[in-house]
């Protein structure tokens, strides 16, 4: 795993779903794992700066002319990201607001520098969020990946006033109250960002169950560290499909063989919406084998998709030699 660079372009964030190549997908634990070996090689604090930095260079660049910014911060690291951002934002000459909620018993060694460096670079902190109409732009740096249970007291109260502002909201890291790993909810309530910029490595539960409503547009920044974690999952770009270009002088029958397997009766649709997604992808020949015997034979937008009666039935080395997709429900 390579250090971070002072490099801003390498620590730019790109858009996510607008990315071309793949993408690797980092879980909690590994997330953690990554933040260790990380920062156990670089001088104290480094690594919660250079994301303050990055995220405050991210709002200016969202949002150029918001001058009234309001920050929620939480106890942990996630809340250090954000203070850190505050510092920034003050020094490019924003109006920046901070409410606090402190931690009930320890704040973390990076996120306690964050809060005496903004104290000490006289950021405003107050016990009320501005009013709905006093912000131009509200970061949401609660909680992160640390989290594993719903918010609750002031967290939550803090997550009631984000979702009743009238100006565009941004989460750090995580929507608070989002599961990192999973995308569900984790209690009753949870941030719903306009954008998500997540930090160091890209969390699987922005893209998600409920994660892609709560988390907005997505961003990613790797803070220029390169990571070679192995990847929880990983999320596939444009380029993907370009990894085996076909020949001109070719055809179908080298291309490989897919077979959909799926259809029940009246349910036939996302077989076909699945064959037309392999022929999109590259596939040679396509043959859709739907479990309803009264199903249409073709698709009449798409004729060189093939029916094949009973397909789950060939003979084993033809099945062998196809890719198999199978999606029968939970019928008979």
């Amino acid at each position: 795993m390579k250090q971070p660079t002072d490099s801003k372009q390498a620590m730019t964030p790109c858009r996510v779903l607008s990315a071309t190549r793949e993408l690797a997908l980092h879980d909690a634990a590994s997330t953690r794992r990554i933040e260790h070996r990380v920062s156990s090689g670089l001088p104290s604090h480094a690594l919660m700066r250079s994301a303050g930095s990055t995220l405050a260079r991210w709002v200016m660049a969202l949002y150029p002319h918001a001058n009234r910014i309001w920050i929620a911060t939480g106890p942990g690291n996630n809340g250090g990201d954000g203070l850190d951002a505050a510092i920034h934002l003050q020094a490019a000459g924003k109006a920046v607001t901070v409410t606090h909620v402190a931690a009930a018993r320890g704040t973390p060694a990076d996120a306690q520098d964050a809060l005496t460096r903004a104290l000490s670079a006289g950021v405003s902190f107050v016990d009320a969020p501005p009013s709905l109409l006093a912000s131009d732009v509200a970061l949401d740096a609660l909680l992160g990946v640390g989290a594993t249970r719903g918010p609750q007291g002031a967290i939550a109260q803090r997550v009631t006033q984000l979702s009743g502002l009238i100006c565009p909201v941004l989460s750090v890291d995580l929507p608070t109250g989002l599961c990192g790993d999973t995308g569900r909810v984790l209690g009753d309530m949870a941030v719903k960002a306009r954008h998500t910029l997540s930090l160091l490595t890209l969390k699987p539960g922005l893209l998600t169950a409920e994660g892609r409503d709560h988390a907005g547009c997505v961003w990613w920044s790797s803070l220029g560290v390169d990571i070679d974690e192995p990847a929880s999952a990983r999320l596939m770009g444009s380029d993907c499909q370009q990894r085996s270009p076909a020949n001109h002088a070719t055809h179908k029958g080298r291309r490989g063989d897919t077979l959909i397997v799926g259809g029940a009766p009246g349910m036939t649709g996302a077989a076909w919406l699945a064959a037309r997604a392999a022929h999109a992808a590259g596939s040679g020949r396509l043959f859709v084998s739907l479990v309803d015997p009264n199903a249409t034979a073709m698709d009449p937008n798409r004729p060189e998709l093939m029916v094949r009666a009973a397909g789950w039935l060939e003979r084993q080395p033809t099945l062998d030699s196809f890719t198999v997709v199978a999606g029968c429900g939970g019928g008979s």
